[in-house]
């Protein structure tokens, strides 16, 4: 896990993030682990669609 350089406060609908919170609570996982999950699901499947997406470091 990596250490976020700057915190970023995320704003999510209030159904999302009880959504978020139901799955996080199944997967015995935090809700930040969850929505971590998430974003690599959903960055993984954009890549297989789309092609590696080039950051700089």
């Amino acid at each position: 896990m990596s250490v976020q350089a700057n915190p970023y406060p995320l704003r999510l609908e209030k159904e999302h993030m009880d959504k978020i919170r139901v799955l996080a609570k199944e997967g015995r996982r935090s809700i930040n682990m969850q929505l971590c999950i998430a974003v690599e699901s959903y960055l993984k499947e954009y890549e297989q669609e789309h092609g590696e997406i080039v950051t700089e470091e």
